[in-house]
């Protein structure tokens, strides 16, 4: 499929696209400081141990960085140019990005916290509802996106980000009933939109009807 990035068109979208890629290498990168050495207190096994809820955030945050990065990525395929909305609305997404190492560090060091659960869940809805927000101000009639789009595929990342605001409120409503059932679900969350991504099959079928 060709990009069209005449500037007569717009801008091309390639700057974002490299920003996106610097922010999301040094906010990975930021969650392992949260990480610490042991401190000769106690032996080495149980000062390990007392790391791995620091550790499960880590884990957690890093994966989730990790699909976001990709679905922005998967985003970008689409656009032909952007505009001062597109740009702006990126910038207040990578807002969103740069907080998980902030709400990763808050969720290792109080796990069980509802208060900690409940602002980590925010920053995910937070990125989700953006998300959600970019997709659809992209394919609306305003000419940023292959004019090939299917339409099928659209609605159905639509439904398929429309999902993760939803859980985010309910993860931080069962933060303050059962804080081990919303760690459940910010760790299971990403594997679901890795496993269920339209975007991945839609690709693929391109990929088949060129051969």
């Amino acid at each position: 499929m060709e990009r069209r990035t005449s500037r007569a068109a717009g801008l091309p979208p390639n700057r974002l696209e490299t920003l996106a890629d610097g922010i999301f290498a040094i906010a990975m990168t930021l969650l392992v400081l949260d990480l610490r050495f042991p401190n000769g207190n106690g032996t080495l096994a149980a000062q390990i141990a007392a790391q791995l809820p620091r550790f499960a955030a880590f884990v957690i945050s890093f994966v989730v960085l990790g699909v976001y990065w990709f679905a922005h990525h998967q985003i970008f395929h689409f656009l032909v140019r952007v505009n001062r909305t597109v740009v702006w609305l990126n910038i207040l997404f990578f807002m969103g990005a740069v907080l998980i190492p902030f709400v990763a560090s808050l969720l290792g060091s109080y796990p069980q916290d509802p208060v900690a659960l409940s602002l980590y869940g925010a920053v995910l809805g937070l990125l989700a509802a953006l998300g959600y927000v970019i997709w659809w101000y992209i394919t609306g009639d305003r000419g940023l996106i292959d004019e090939k789009m299917d339409s099928e595929l659209v609605r159905k990342v639509r439904l398929w980000i429309a999902i993760g605001p939803l859980i985010s409120v309910g993860a931080i409503a069962l933060a303050f009933v059962n804080p081990l059932i919303t760690l459940a679900i910010y760790l299971l969350l990403p594997v679901a939109f890795i496993l269920f991504n339209p975007v991945d099959s839609y690709l693929e079928r391109l990929r088949q009807a060129e051969q």
